[in-house]
């Protein structure tokens, strides 16, 4: 009996030493196949994998090209800064160290959320960024209690500053995290966390200074940690790129525009193009759209209703008024409806079909001239030569001395306004021409709208008896101008009488004449809503106080010297009254302290 058990037991133990024995074949056979899988068929693929687990590349960014005025002053540039950042792989408690951090710098709750969150969904050794451009004080501290503040390691950056602030905020614009359609551009798709311009100069040369990405091979272990570098090649800074703008004439016109509302000041060297000044008010700080937190200053400014965001020298649409005075004679004189002996009497009105057509004055300059018309800027001369001469041969000289186009400036946004004749009126509106349409447009004022910046360039080329003006804000960029004879004739009467509308009595700008030098131009008034004849006929009208938004808008155009013509100008104050007593001192105080430049 007892040797029965033991016979079965032994047979039971043998059953189970087989059964172990299979199993145990059958894992090493696993095994073994799976390193031969591993080592032999796929040994390419892992050879890979484990190469591109070793190596990694860092994008080295560059450094943004500064930009200069006409005299080499750095308008816009780079300053060093430094950002804080933390690593979770190197410390044991991200609480720990971001209540030792906390002791030198304010940590918020949600700022500590924020971090904590993204510690838990970066991938290894992946740094995260808590405060960026820090103080020199709170750097100094950091640097000092390092051997608390595990994770912590601080990095150099570059911070873009505009050192002129809200002198050029118009014309540089401001940069920024570009967008998701951005990141398609060419000369950014591969720098993704990299600033670029967002607006004006910033933006149009985006190309130029954002500059070449460098890079960094570097090995790291299955951690994530760096081992070593394994190469490097260095990025290449952004162009430096020298502007015409002069930045003494920039501030002055500036400070001058600070004085009102809103308005426009724009100066051009005839000789070459060069814009030398492209003021605009109201303006912004781009340092303070820059620098974080800027959420509370963004939105004064989008609250703001006169916009201060908008480059009213290319993006603000104006009735030109009295401006567009010489057009209108210079087209009169090319097609012979008038000549210099040509006269009309101005009563202060005039009627055409079933309306009565006013004069600023109103009653009346008596017996006009084309060079008395404009020096005293007579509405009913202009009414009446207009009736014969029609809207589209005025819509013709208008577009020959550069109304109504945008120009090569590098200046995005620009509003080319309407220079309008039946044909548009035709296709915009749907609409037929009504004669009465051409009195108005005479005077400057029904369709047609024009941006400051199309009255200077209108200005230079009449200044330059004819030159094709090319206007250019980069220094340097232009040398000639191919000469327009069509209107050379008809273009030396209206300068004669643009000296005569400052330089003698009865001219609209007598009161801004300079005695050191002569210059010459022409003011404008554009009025902003319509006058009642009640109000016309009041003989206190224009001498009562008007509520700011029901003013005029002051123009005034002109150059000097007059015998020489240098510079160009263009100014409009928004609202501003009448062109003889707001914008034509202005510009007589920008002349001068041009001649006192001696630019």
């Amino acid at each position: 009996m007892f040797y029965s058990d033991q016979k079965k037991q032994v047979s039971l133990f043998n059953r189970r030493t087989f059964i172990l024995f299979l199993l145990k074949l059958s894992l090493f056979s696993a095994v073994g196949w799976r390193l031969y899988n591993i080592q032999i068929l796929d040994s390419s693929k892992y050879k890979t994998m484990s190469k591109k687990n070793q190596i990694d590349l860092e994008i080295i960014f560059p450094v943004r090209g500064k930009i200069f005025d006409r005299n080499r002053v750095l308008i816009a540039k780079n300053e060093k800064v430094y950002d804080v950042y933390l690593i979770p792989e190197n410390t044991k408690s991200i609480n720990n160290t971001l209540n030792a951090l906390s002791q030198f710098i304010d940590i918020d709750f949600a700022k500590r959320r924020k971090v904590i969150e993204l510690s838990t969904q970066v991938k290894k050794f992946e740094k995260i960024k808590i405060f960026e451009n820090i103080s020199w004080s709170v750097l100094e501290k950091i640097e000092t209690n390092k051997y608390n503040l595990q994770g912590i390691f601080i990095a150099e950056d570059y911070l873009r500053v505009y050192p002129y602030k809200d002198n050029f905020s118009h014309l540089l614009g401001y940069i920024s995290k570009p967008n998701q359609q951005e990141l398609a551009l060419p000369f950014i798709s591969k720098m993704p966390n990299l600033d670029i311009g967002k607006e004006g100069l910033e933006k149009s040369f985006n190309p130029l200074l954002v500059g070449k990405a460098g890079q960094r091979e570097i090995e790291v272990n299955s951690n994530g940690r760096i081992i070593r570098e394994i190469s490097k090649v260095d990025s290449i800074k952004g162009e430096e790129i020298s502007l015409s703008i002069d930045l003494r004439i920039q501030q002055y016109a500036i400070n001058l525009l600070k004085s009102h509302r809103a308005g426009s000041i724009n100066v051009i060297n005839i000789k070459n193009g060069e814009i030398l000044c492209m003021a605009s008010t109201p303006t912004y700080d781009p340092n303070k759209i820059i620098q974080k937190p800027n959420k509370e200053y963004w939105e004064s400014i989008l609250a703001n209703t006169l916009s201060p965001l908008t480059n009213r020298s290319i993006q603000g649409l104006y009735s030109p008024g009295s401006t567009f005075k010489m057009i209108v004679a210079i087209a009169a004189l090319k097609h012979g409806i008038i000549n210099t002996e040509t006269t009309h009497s101005c009563t202060g009105k005039i009627g055409f079909g079933n309306r009565l057509y006013h004069c600023w004055k109103t009653n009346g300059h008596g017996k006009m001239n084309v060079t008395d018309a404009i020096k005293q800027s007579c509405d009913v001369f202009f009414y009446e030569i207009s009736k014969k001469l029609g809207i589209d041969k005025i819509a013709e000289v208008a577009k020959d001395f550069g109304l109504g186009q945008s120009y090569d400036i590098s200046m995005p946004n620009q509003k080319k306004g309407i220079v309008p004749n039946k044909k548009w009126k035709k296709e915009k509106i749907g609409e037929s021409w009504y004669a009465g349409e051409t009195l108005i447009s005479a005077i400057g004022q029904g369709f047609v709208l024009t941006n400051p910046f199309q009255l200077v360039v209108m200005t230079s080329i009449i200044a330059s008896d004819g030159k094709m003006i090319e206007p250019t804000i980069i220094k340097g960029n232009r040398v000639s101008f191919k000469t327009n004879e069509k209107y050379s004739k008809e273009i030396k009467i209206i300068k004669k009488a643009m000296f005569k509308v400052v330089n003698e009595n009865k001219g609209t700008a007598f009161k801004s004449r300079l005695e050191d030098i002569k210059f010459a131009g022409k003011t404008g008034t554009s009025q902003v809503r319509r006058i009642s004849l009640s109000e016309r006929e009041s003989d206190d009208f224009r001498e009562k106080e008007q509520e700011w938004k029901n003013r005029d808008h002051a123009l005034f155009v002109g150059y000097m010297p007059y015998d020489d013509p240098k510079y160009s100008i263009s100014v409009i104050i928004e609202h501003g009254g009448s062109g003889a007593s707001t914008a034509a001192p202005i510009a007589k105080q920008i002349f001068n302290y041009i001649n006192e430049l001696e630019v």
